[in-house]
């Protein structure tokens, strides 16, 4: 037995250690939603048994979901529908976008918070996740909101009874947005978009009716058809992965979408050859028989390709990209520094790979300083052994791309690192069949040859007939060259950019 003193002690360094832990308390517990913990778990463990069933197409997987965040006899059923297709699903880390309802803010914030609580228990905050984001000046810490906010807390229940357990949460709360501080701010985020993270973005659609300061059109009996008009139109766009498109629409028609910038955020955020798929729609309107003012719920789901190109780290068909990253930041930090610790490591490294992406597959390595490009080379076909040709790529991309100096060695902490494993090329016998977004391109013609990652076309804010255009130019040909006579091939790919190790 401890002697009383020792005793008192233990005590005291574990009220302090307590006492050391922030943790967001429930907001609206106990009015949006029920605040008891087996009332809680049994509402919700209901709807999402009710929910329709749908799985992603094989070689796909659920990337980000789309949820509404009104009080749970409203939406719950729709929001059931978004987590039915994930439930049952292992993530490591759960990034949710909300719009911040209440504060005045500029740009993103994640609360100064260790932990956020609900009923069912308190969810961790991912803290390497969370002091990476803040390291960017586009990023705010708090406010956490306790006493107001809702958009993030109403979707935490679902999130814990859906998913397998072990997740670890980015609350985002997302304020006012100029237009060209979207892809920034995409890019400050992209690196938590690994394989194991899951994104959701907390937004109801239309607030129709005097209520809420929004009445296009008169509350007759063709309201409900033309509320439901008004959100099929956006979410056309968001399908269309057509973040301006979203935003220039919201302006028009003043659509009163509460979460319309983490939605464009979303787009901007997700990779090219996303897919969304509809799950669930709904309107307060027609649950309460309320023409004068009504709230639309949508749920919807994206995936994205999961490329099988060998075994992964974790034994899944996923290429390794994680590991691939590792390997091709210790080459580069090799071939810029000779750095012998990182000569060591990459050996060390190269003899886990005990076959490890031993198939051959094309493969790109790109440098980005912030947005700017700083190298990208790659190889398309399909010539070596996958993590092969990510160490030639980094290598290469680091030294020996021409349109760019040698990187140096005080350039690598500013450096993202990003390894793009491509599919087979495969021609194309129509241009039209070129997905602008989903593929990335080859064009050749009179023995020239020039390739565009999927990315680039998103980018750049190009259509597909553009797109093809700056091919033609990128390859030494004149602009229209891809209209006859060129011989087309796309192909996708499956990414993982993070900074430089």
């Amino acid at each position: 037995m401890l002697p009383p003193l020792a005793a008192l002690l233990l005590v005291a360094i574990g009220v302090v250690a307590a006492a050391a832990e922030r943790v967001r308390p429930p907001a609206v517990a106990g009015s949006w939603y029920p605040g008891g913990r087996a009332e809680l778990a049994r509402t919700v463990d209901e709807a999402l048994a009710a929910a329709p069933s749908w799985a992603p197409a094989a070689g796909e997987r659920v990337v980000a979901l789309i949820a509404p965040h009104a009080g749970y006899p409203f939406s719950g059923a729709t929001a059931a529908a978004a987590y039915r297709a994930v439930r049952g699903g292992r993530y490591d880390r759960v990034v949710v976008l909300g719009p911040s309802h209440h504060t005045a803010l500029r740009g993103i914030a994640v609360a100064d918070v260790d932990a956020y609580e609900t009923p069912l228990g308190t969810v961790s905050l991912d803290a390497p996740a969370v002091a990476a984001l803040r390291a960017s000046p586009l990023v705010q810490a708090g406010p956490a909101d306790p006493d107001r906010e809702h958009s993030l807390e109403m979707q935490l229940p679902f999130l814990q009874r859906a998913l397998a357990p072990g997740w670890r949460l980015v609350p985002v709360l997302v304020g006012s947005i100029d237009e060209a501080d979207y892809p920034v701010l995409a890019d400050v985020l992209r690196p938590l978009l690994d394989e194991r993270t899951l994104v959701v973005v907390s937004t109801d659609f239309t607030h129709y009716g005097a209520r809420f300061g929004y009445m296009p059109f008169a509350p007759d009996a063709d309201a409900g058809v033309r509320i439901r008009e008004l959100d099929d139109a956006a979410y056309a766009l968001v399908a269309a992965r057509d973040a301006r498109g979203f935003l220039a629409y919201q302006a028009r028609t003043g659509i009163t979408i509460c979460g319309y910038r983490p939605v464009a955020l979303l787009l901007q955020l997700l990779p090219g050859q996303a897919r969304f798929e509809r799950l669930a729609y709904a309107t307060s309107g027609e649950q309460t028989g309320d023409r004068r003012n009504s709230v639309s719920y949508l749920a919807a789901a994206a995936t994205v390709p999961s490329v099988a190109v060998g075994p992964a780290v974790d034994g899944s068909a996923d290429p390794p990209l994680r590991w691939l990253h590792r390997l091709a930041s210790l080459r580069v930090r090799d071939v810029v520094t000779g750095d012998a610790g990182a000569a060591r490591s990459l050996r060390a490294l190269l003899d886990e790979r005990s076959g490890r992406a031993a198939d051959p597959s094309g493969a790109f390595v790109t440098l980005k300083e912030g947005r700017s490009l700083r190298g990208c080379i790659g190889y398309v076909a399909p010539i070596k052994p996958l993590w092969e040709a990510v160490l030639d790529n980094a290598e290469a991309a680091a030294l020996r791309d021409p349109r760019f100096a040698p990187v140096r060695p005080d350039e690598l902490g500013r450096l993202t690192l990003e390894v793009s494993v491509l599919t087979d090329p495969e021609p194309i016998a129509d241009w039209h069949d070129f997905e602008v977004g989903r593929h990335g391109v080859v064009l050749e013609k009179a023995g020239r040859r020039a390739v565009f990652l999927p990315d680039v076309a998103t980018e750049q804010g190009w259509d597909r007939a553009q797109t093809l255009t700056q091919l033609a130019r990128k390859a030494g040909l004149p602009p229209d060259a891809w209209r006859e006579g060129a011989r087309l091939s796309v192909f996708t790919n499956h990414k993982y950019a993070a900074p430089l190790e």
